[in-house]
C-alpha cells in the first residue's frame, strides 16, 4: 500500500497586544497556550504529531510549553512577519513590511537577529522555516540555505495575493529541493521545500482579486464561504498527490494559534475534526496508508534525491548549464 506523509501545522502568532493592535494573535499568552496544546491533542487523538512555526516573542513568552511539545515529538521552526515583530526597527520606527519587501541583505539581517531571540527562548536554533502569509521574494531560498536552515513550508502552490507580496501561481506543490535563483521552480540547493498542499481543481476568487486554491485549513469556513465542501477538498488533493506520483508524497496542512481548539463546541475545531475524518477516509478510499509525520522528517527524504541542475531555456532548446552558459548568436 502506498504511504503518504500527513504534515499537521500551526503558525504560532505573538499576542496582538505585543506584535499590532491590527494583527491576527492571540488575545493573551493563556488564549495562544489553549489553541496551541488543544491542537496538539487533537491531532494526537489521530496519531498525528504537529509542526509548530513559532514567532520569537511566542519561542520567548511560551518557552517551557514548547519544549515540553517538542520532547512529546513536535517539531519546532522560526516564523516571521517583520510588521509584527516588535523589537525590529528602520531608522527608529517599526519595520512595517511583508516578507516578501525585503531586500536579500535585510533577509540576513532579519533571520539572523530573530534566529539569536528564538534560541535564547528554545535553547536550540531553528532549523526550519515559514514566512507570514507565505509572503516572499526569490531571495528566499538562498538565504534560508545560506544561514544554515535545513527546510520550510514556504510556498502555497497558486496563491496570488500581490499585496502581500504572496504570488505563488505555477509553483512546484510537492517537496523539492529549492532553488537559488527563482521561489517557484525546484533547484539543487540543500534546502527542503514542502508546499501547503493544496486542491488544485478549481481557482477561487477571494476580497480584492485575490486568488487561491482551497486548501486544508480551518480556519477558513470552505463550505460556507466558497461553497467547496471538506469531501471534496481531501479526495481532490489525495487524488492530485497520487497522479502526480512525487518522490516525497506529503499532504501538509496549516492553522494559526487563535483558535479555541480546547473548546469542542467552537467552529474551527470542528472545522478541524471535519477536516481530519474526511482526509481519514479519503486515504482509505484511494487505498492509501496516511503516515503521520514533522516538517523534521521531510528534509532527509527530499535530500536524498539528487539534485535537478536548472536549466537555460532559449527559443524552445534547454541547455543544462554546466560551466559556463553557452553563447548562442541570436538575430
Amino acid at each position: 500500500m502506498k504511504e503518504i506523509r500527513i504534515v499537521l501545522t500551526m503558525d504560532c502568532e505573538p499576542t496582538t497586544a505585543t506584535s499590532h493592535p491590527t494583527a491576527t494573535g492571540p488575545r493573551d499568552w493563556a488564549h495562544g497556550e489553549r489553541a496551541i496544546t488543544g491542537y496538539f491533542d487533537i491531532a494526537k487523538s489521530y496519531g498525528l504529531p504537529v509542526t509548530y512555526f513559532v514567532h520569537p516573542e511566542t519561542a520567548l513568552a511560551q518557552s517551557a510549553m514548547l519544549n515540553g511539545l517538542a520532547a512529546q515529538g513536535a517539531c519546532l521552526g522560526l516564523h516571521m512577519h517583520p510588521w509584527k515583530y516588535a523589537v525590529w526597527r528602520h531608522q527608529g520606527r517599526r519595520y512595517m513590511a511583508h516578507y516578501g519587501d525585503l531586500s536579500e541583505l535585510e533577509q540576513h539581517q532579519l533571520l539572523s537577529e530573530a534566529s539569536a531571540l528564538w534560541h535564547e527562548g528554545l535553547g536550540t536554533r531553528p532549523l526550519y522555516f515559514r514566512p507570514g502569509t507565505f509572503s516572499a521574494n526569490d531571495a528566499l531560498f538562498r538565504v534560508l540555505a545560506d544561514l544554515g536552515f535545513r527546510g520550510g513550508s514556504c510556498s502555497a502552490p497558486g496563491r496570488m495575493l500581490p499585496e502581500f507580496r504572496a504570488i505563488w501561481t505555477g509553483a512546484e506543490p510537492d517537496p523539492h529541493r529549492a532553488s537559488r535563483q527563482f521561489r517557484q521552480v525546484r533547484g539543487d540547493l540543500d534546502f527542503a521545500e514542502m508546499p501547503i498542499s493544496a486542491d488544485f481543481s478549481a481557482l477561487l476568487s477571494g476580497r480584492n482579486g485575490r486568488r487561491m486554491h482551497a486548501d486544508l485549513r480551518p480556519d477558513t469556513d470552505w463550505p460556507g464561504q466558497y461553497g467547496v465542501g471538506w469531501r471534496t477538498i481531501a479526495t481532490n488533493i489525495v487524488a492530485q498527490v497520487l497522479e502526480r506520483n512525487p518522490a516525497v508524497p506529503v499532504i501538509t496542512m496549516i492553522t494559526h494559534n487563535h483558535y479555541e481548539y480546547r473548546d469542542a463546541s467552537d467552529a474551527t475545531t470542528q472545522r478541524l475534526r471535519t477536516m481530519l475524518d474526511e482526509l481519514t477516509a479519503a486515504c482509505a478510499a484511494a487505498k492509501v496508508r496516511p503516515v503521520g509525520a514533522t516538517l523534521a522528517q521531510v528534509p532527509d527524504a527530499v535530500l536524498a534525491q539528487p539534485p535537478v541542475p536548472e536549466p537555460f531555456v532559449c527559443e524552445g532548446a534547454i541547455f543544462e548549464v554546466a560551466g559556463e552558459v553557452p553563447t548562442l548568436n541570436i538575430p
